[in-house]
């Protein structure tokens, strides 16, 4: 009896135990929610898009592309995280970051996520203000960019 109420009891706390964890997908949301709250963004927002450094290339590479052609978007936020050098992404991009409102440099890393995600770039999704969405741009998701490059483009 004592090893069934033992047993019991102890598969009751695991289940408890597991079903208080968070997903990954959870914990990035609060983390990148908890710094969109630090920057103060705007309503009039759709996107933020999350331009590491270091990471990904490939990716980056991308990124830095949707950067190029959209820096002038006012719609879209842009946040540099991990950037070894800001005149090598301007000259990369012919972007100068000085001369845009919509782009910040996170010299605190707050928009770097705690998962193993935070080497590509993230892009986050707002509806009146508030986050609705996220996603990577990764191997595992290769279109991320070309889904935006469509939303923008409506």
């Amino acid at each position: 009896m004592r090893k069934l109420f033992l047993y019991t009891l102890l598969s009751s706390l695991i289940a408890f135990s597991f079903s208080c964890n968070k997903s990954i997908q959870e914990i990035e949301k609060d983390q990148l929610t908890n710094a969109v709250d630090n920057i103060g963004t705007k309503k009039n927002i759709d996107w933020i898009v999350i331009l590491p450094g270091l990471g990904c290339s490939g990716c980056i590479q991308e990124a830095e592309d949707f950067l190029k052609k959209n820096a002038d978007n006012k719609r879209i936020f842009f946040v540099l995280t991990k950037i070894e050098s800001l005149k090598i992404l301007q000259q990369k991009t012919g972007v100068k970051i000085a001369e845009h409102s919509n782009i910040i440099v996170d010299r605190a890393d707050q928009f770097i996520v705690s998962t193993n995600n935070s080497i590509y770039p993230c892009i986050i999704k707002f509806n009146d203000g508030e986050f609705v969405s996220h996603e990577f741009q990764s191997p595992n998701n290769s279109n991320a960019f070309e889904k935006l490059k469509a939303r923008v483009s409506l």
